[in-house]
């Protein structure tokens, strides 16, 4: 599985040299947003290692494990392919973008089972007793997720560690049993996300883009159920490993709906941009540096709540006090860190 490392990584050197060849004739990557924390043209098709080193692995493999990995790559085609439409500056609609992940999460639903029975919690238990409930519940809840993590996705390495430590945490509990399919999931995922890492951090020689973002919030969720659904833990497990992307983006809706903004435009205001800004106040000047520093002060706020999530795997009530704890966590830091301009709609 370790051969999916170089493949990734060799990848992402050559979108690097394309991007470069393709500056030279006056084809910029530049985005405009104001989300957007980079100035310079940098390839935005990370994602494009991670999946086709999956691909490439999985399909001239003949482990019988590979099969689950295929099967997620097919049904993550159309979402992926949403993501590079929009890496490649083609404009597509909020709402659009949106009606196009559920596709992907349907079929995941479809050929990988990946379903949700309950919540533990009694009223909206009942529901779940309804198939058209529990597959509009997974929809709405994968095509969420794939949404969140590219709102987190601004800051190089940010949602690439993310990934990675969802990964790590999962392997390293050895206390709750992984069927094969599921340990070669996470270990090929790791390696694929890997190679493009070292490239993303923390010198942005390389982006996720969209369509790696959206690959990554549809695998690592998708991961993630399919691990809970076999090892029958708490569904308050799959809540807390992505407590990070589910808290930022509710805050985010939160937020805008105060504000009287669209739910579904980009802005300036997420925890990471929050930090970038104190960060960028310390006199730090390297670029990278803010960048790497914004990445590890969010990986310290999440990191523990994941390997909370492993070691309280089976247990309702503790992951749901670990989550309330996160929350409080991420709103207090988040206040802390609200600048005085932040009503502002100028760009950081």
């Amino acid at each position: 599985m370790t051969d999916i490392l170089p493949i990734s990584f060799f990848i992402g050197v050559f979108l690097i040299l394309v991007d470069k060849l393709s500056t030279k004739f006056g084809i910029s990557n530049v985005r405009k947003g104001p989300q957007t924390l980079h100035k310079k043209s940098i390839s935005r098709f990370g994602g494009v290692g991670i999946f086709a080193s999956l691909l490439v692995v999985s399909f001239f493999s003949d482990i019988a494990e590979y099969s689950f990995i295929q099967t997620l790559l097919f049904c993550s085609l159309p979402v992926f392919i949403l993501g590079i439409i929009d890496d490649l500056q083609v404009a597509i609609r909020p709402t659009i973008r949106l009606l196009i992940v559920f596709p992907s999460a349907f079929l995941m639903y479809f050929f990988l089972g990946t379903e949700a029975y309950s919540l533990e919690i009694p009223l909206v238990d009942k529901l779940f007793s309804f198939e058209w409930f529990s597959i509009l519940f997974i929809c709405f809840a994968l095509a969420g997720m794939v949404n969140a993590f590219n709102m987190i996705d601004g800051v190089n390495g940010l949602v690439l560690l993310f990934s990675l430590s969802a990964c790590v945490s999962v392997l390293i509990f050895p206390q709750v049993y992984s069927v094969p399919s599921n340990t070669l999931f996470f270990v090929a995922l790791f390696f694929s996300i890997l190679g493009i890492f070292i490239l993303n951090f923390p010198f942005g020689r390389i982006f996720l883009g969209d369509g790696g973002a959206y690959f990554l919030g549809m695998a690592v969720s998708v991961g993630l159920i399919k691990f809970y659904q076999d090892n029958e833990l708490s569904p308050w497990f799959v809540l807390l490993m992505l407590i990070y992307p589910l808290t930022d983006v509710i805050a985010s809706i939160i937020r805008r709906f105060v504000a009287k903004l669209s739910f579904l435009e980009p802005d300036d205001k997420h925890l990471h941009h929050l930090f970038y800004r104190r960060v960028s106040k310390i006199g730090i000047k390297s670029e990278n540096m803010k960048h790497a520093l914004v990445t590890l002060l969010i990986f310290v706020l999440y990191f523990p709540f994941l390997l909370g999530a492993n070691f309280f795997a089976k247990e309702t009530a503790a992951l749901q006090i670990l989550s309330l704890i996160f929350i409080f966590f991420y709103l207090g830091l988040y206040i802390i860190s609200i600048p005085k301009d932040f009503t502002s709609e100028d760009q950081s």
